[in-house]
């Protein structure tokens, strides 16, 4: 009686040691999977954890932007006062187009389309705009440096009144 009791109970930690190892990979992959899908690290995003895989063309979108964003954060720049705000106002641009991809998702799939478009150049400026960023932070020369981000301000704008565009 003593040995099936000694049984019981090790088969019972061992079956509870391999849901709470179980338990503990669910968690990390999900919030691995989170962390993946945020277009900046460190801030929530709205997207769906779905859109990380999806073939969906919001979800492609957003892929686009945090793509975009991590190239941003690779660039290693010369730091000034110009390229820093330039930099946050890229990001703050990306964060909320990606706000309005989730929007766009949610529309009936008829009303879409234009959305959908209007999205697609935005998220194309913001990616310039990071091109042109990359090109222009990296450049020691200070003259140089100043137009090139005059051209990374223009890429914001029409970044920015292409989202505002987006539902009008």
């Amino acid at each position: 009686m003593f040995v099936l009791l000694l049984l019981v109970l090790a088969f019972l930690v061992i079956v509870g040691g391999a849901v709470a190892v179980g338990a503990v990979a669910l968690a990390h992959q999900r919030r691995r999977i989170a962390a993946e899908n945020q277009v900046v690290p460190g801030t929530a995003t709205r997207a769906p954890s779905a859109w990380a895989r999806s073939h969906d063309p919001e979800a492609r979108l957003h892929r686009r932007l945090r793509d975009a964003m991590t190239a941003l954060r690779a660039v290693t720049a010369y730091d000034t006062a110009a390229t820093v705000t330039l930099r946050a106002d890229l990001e703050q641009s990306a964060l909320a187009l990606d706000d309005h991809l989730v929007a766009i998702s949610m529309l009936h799939p008829d009303a879409r389309t234009a959305q959908r478009a209007q999205a697609e150049r935005a998220v194309a400026a913001v990616e310039a705009g990071v091109a042109d960023y990359a090109t222009a932070a990296t450049r020691p020369d200070l003259g140089a440096l100043e137009a090139d981000l005059a051209e990374v301000r223009a890429r914001l704008r029409t970044a920015d009144d292409l989202r505002r565009g987006i539902g009008s």
